[in-house]
């Protein structure tokens, strides 16, 4: 899933620009959360767990340019894309690694070739593997296909869309490979919150119905990094 932020002052070109972003990724079957937010300092200040943030560069208080400044100084690494009336501040967008730079009013065509520039930047990015080798085998296995894993006697099981893989391991091994994506919710689970469906009494639901156990000591945390990822926190 892609995680989107738009930042601008104005309700109406947030609103027009979640639309024009939302109707393209649907296009395209991309699973995606997009996340408006008008007021800059409180954007700051909030959850970055986002992968693309389309920022206006006139906004009260903070603009555009600083606040992606502070962005990257945060430590942020996702793609910037700024959308704004002055084309003169093109150079300011270079300095903090802008993807691209669009005009109001946005241009759809625009739009869109910016989007499948970013996506093509994240998805290299994201090809994050969990690596997992035995005496007699070793294969690399996509963390955004595995739903979660767990440890019984040893044994290591990931789950995946298509099946289910086992080895001699150990989960804290797993969990090194696979953080901070993977949220755990139990001594002897991981789960991807990517497959997340619900949480519901003490259980995480995924995707493809399977529940996985939240143990109490688990549950504070899980709940706390679930809606951090989420954007909600």
């Amino acid at each position: 899933m892609i995680k989107i932020a738009v930042c601008d002052d104005e309700p109406v070109m947030c609103e027009c620009l979640e639309q024009m972003i939302a109707s393209r990724l649907k296009q395209w079957d991309e699973a995606f959360r997009i996340t408006c937010c008008t007021n800059a300092v409180q954007f700051f200040y909030g959850p970055l767990d986002y992968d693309l943030i389309f920022l206006d560069i006139q906004m009260p208080n903070l603009n555009g340019v600083e606040l992606a400044k502070q962005l990257r100084e945060k430590g942020f690494e996702g793609v910037l894309i700024f959308v704004t009336v002055l084309k003169e501040c093109m150079l300011d967008a270079f300095e903090v690694e802008a993807m691209d730079y669009l005009c109001k009013p946005v241009d759809g065509q625009r739009l869109e070739r910016a989007l499948k520039r970013s996506l093509k930047r994240l998805r290299r990015k994201d090809e994050r593997y969990l690596t997992i080798h035995t005496m007699n085998w070793c294969r690399n296995v996509k963390l955004k296909d595995i739903y979660y894993c767990e440890v019984v006697n040893r044994k290591i099981y990931v789950h995946l869309k298509d099946g289910v893989l086992e080895y001699y391991g150990r989960i804290r091994e797993v969990e090194q490979q696979t953080a901070p994506e993977f949220i755990r919710c139990h001594r002897s689970f991981l789960v991807n919150p990517d497959h997340l469906s619900e949480y519901r009494d003490g259980q995480a639901v995924l995707e493809n119905g399977e529940r996985v156990p939240v143990s109490k000591n688990c549950h504070a945390l899980f709940m706390k990094k679930v809606m951090e990822y989420m954007g909600k926190e």
